[in-house]
């Protein structure tokens, strides 16, 4: 976990179950083998939904392989179908329910919005990033965001404009800002660089 440098950017402390929480709901878009064994070893006190994403459902996973006793299984083949599936299973929570969202960045800020959507407090959700630093980009031309940014400077999905890739991260949009990169001097680009992996 990286210390944030701006106070925008969130921190993701270590995931734990919140035994406070009589329902459980754990949306995990990414594989993260340590992380299932740790959770699963102490489940929480309560009722378990595991939420998946397998887009090949015959491989082994982490998460639906080996559950607490009692856990339900839903997976999906892929991301959109399973915040769906969050969104639909969301309807029915009660007090008390708990959301556990496990991925890169861009999967578990979109768990977050649709159970904020859903009058979940922010309290109530949990987030944890795994797998890749890439970073969900918000064009603040034309309010696009391009997924999965790698690099300090990016093409913007919706307009194109070359965008340089802030550190400011916005909470209510999920994503980091990008500003065009020339606007002040046309023309005049600092070098492109990997720095998120």
């Amino acid at each position: 976990m990286l210390t944030p440098r701006m106070k925008s950017q969130p921190c993701y402390p270590p995931m734990e179950w919140d035994r406070s929480g009589r329902q459980h709901i754990l949306f995990a878009a990414d594989e993260e083998p340590a992380l299932a064994r740790r959770l699963f070893e102490w489940p929480p006190l309560g009722s378990l939904t595991v939420i998946s994403v397998q887009d090949a459902p015959e491989a082994p996973s982490c998460w639906r392989d080996q559950p607490p006793p009692g856990a339900l299984q839903r997976v999906a083949r892929r991301r959109e179908a399973a915040l769906q599936q969050l969104s639909d299973l969301l309807e029915y929570v009660h007090m008390g329910a708990r959301l556990y969202a496990v991925g890169d960045e861009e999967a578990i800020w979109q768990a977050a919005r649709i159970a904020e959507r859903h009058g979940m407090d922010a309290d109530c959700v949990r987030r944890h990033r795994v797998a890749t630093q890439a970073r969900p980009v918000f064009c603040v031309h034309c309010r696009t965001t391009t997924p999965q940014v790698l690099t300090n400077v990016v093409d913007c999905a919706g307009c194109g404009r070359a965008l340089f890739v802030r550190d400011h991260f916005s909470r209510r949009l999920g994503a980091y800002m990008g500003f065009q990169v020339d606007a002040e001097v046309p023309g005049e680009r600092p070098v492109v660089e990997e720095i998120y992996r």
